[in-house]
């Protein structure tokens, strides 16, 4: 498993990949879906350890993306999806 994985504890389960953020004292849970790693971070097929390999390679956006939805209150997991990583014109 790839150090970003590790850290955020990523698996994959039902088609996405699950994670946890800690952010200061608080753990949040979020998915991405296996069409967003496909579109974005060039997954080439739907089996974990392809979703992993492109939740790794979208280090950096998926931190963005986290990043930004902070801020916005969630009871439950917080969905990643195509949105979150299309470039701001």
């Amino acid at each position: 498993m790839s150090e970003f994985a590790k850290m955020t504890e990523a698996k994959y389960e039902e088609g996405y990949i699950r994670f946890v953020w800690n952010n200061n004292d608080e753990k949040r849970r979020y998915e991405i879906s296996a069409d967003a790693l496909q579109q974005f971070f060039g997954a080439q097929g739907a089996t974990g350890s392809e979703l992993l390999d492109a939740f790794e390679r979208g280090r950096d956006k998926i931190t963005s993306a986290v990043r930004q939805s902070l801020n916005m209150p969630t009871d439950g997991v917080t969905e990643l999806g195509s949105g979150d990583f299309e470039p701001n014109d």
